[in-house]
């Protein structure tokens, strides 16, 4: 059912978010100090809206960046300060984009008009990993259960997001490492397991697990399993032919 804001509260909201905006601009300084990437002539608002495009790109708030002596108190945020190591490492990510866009990218395609940005590997993330390593690293630290209740983690909070890959290659591909490259049947197809559950209507992901079983010797669920890979995929030769062979 669509919620409908009434005007009165929907122009509150709006006063409410420039007041914040107002309040946080009121307690940054109008000329710089310490500027070591940014020009140092750089405008108070081109300042600030480099600033929220870190902030949004990683999640993060000021003080992610930025010492603040007295905690909850914004007017007491040392801005020059480099304490913090995260400021030298966005200087680092600074000049490393800017090199990217200004000479990689122009170089490797042939065109000027590509940019990258902070968002386009962090999206959201303080640390961009991609979810299949984040779950390879915990399985190898913790097991494969721990990995599972893991990801079922991430997922709750990040859907819909766009900072992790749930697609059902994701899985999949945890799932293959653990098998070729771990020698981990059994947690290659708890992982394939979850993969079912979170993606039903996969064909590939029940071809794994058949392949997997059957290499265990279990022939009644590598047929179950590519029975139901080849309804959800009809025309598919290869597990076609894997079944064929099963029932030879």
């Amino acid at each position: 059912m669509k919620t409908i804001i009434p005007a009165r509260a929907a122009f509150s909201c709006l006063f409410l978010t420039a007041l914040l905006a107002g309040s946080v601009q009121a307690g940054i300084p109008d000329t710089f100090t310490n500027l070591k990437v940014f020009p140092r002539d750089i405008g108070k608002q081109n300042l600030l809206s480099a600033m929220r495009d870190f902030s949004t790109a990683l999640d993060v708030r000021c003080t992610f960046c930025h010492v603040q002596k007295t905690p909850g108190d914004f007017d007491s945020i040392d801005w020059a300060s480099d304490e913090i190591k995260h400021k030298d490492a966005s200087r680092g990510m600074m000049t490393m984009v800017r090199n990217i866009n200004s000479e990689l990218l122009p170089a490797s395609t042939g065109e000027s008009g590509g940019r990258v940005r902070c968002i386009t590997c962090h999206r959201g993330l303080e640390n961009p990993q991609t979810l299949d390593h984040l779950l390879l690293e915990t399985i190898e630290k913790d097991g494969v259960d721990v990995g599972i209740a893991r990801y079922r983690e991430l997922r709750d909070e990040y859907y819909g997001k766009g900072a992790y890959n749930f697609s059902p290659s994701t899985l999949n591909e945890v799932a293959e490492t653990l098998a070729q490259s771990r020698g981990d049947m059994t947690g290659a197809v708890k992982v394939l397991d979850l993969g079912i559950e979170m993606n039903p209507d996969d064909s590939i992901t029940y071809l794994m697990k058949g392949k997997i079983l059957m290499f265990q010797g279990d022939k009644e669920g590598a047929l179950a399993s590519m029975n139901k890979a080849l309804e959800l995929d009809p025309g598919n030769e290869q597990i076609i032919r894997i079944l064929d062979g099963i029932n030879k």
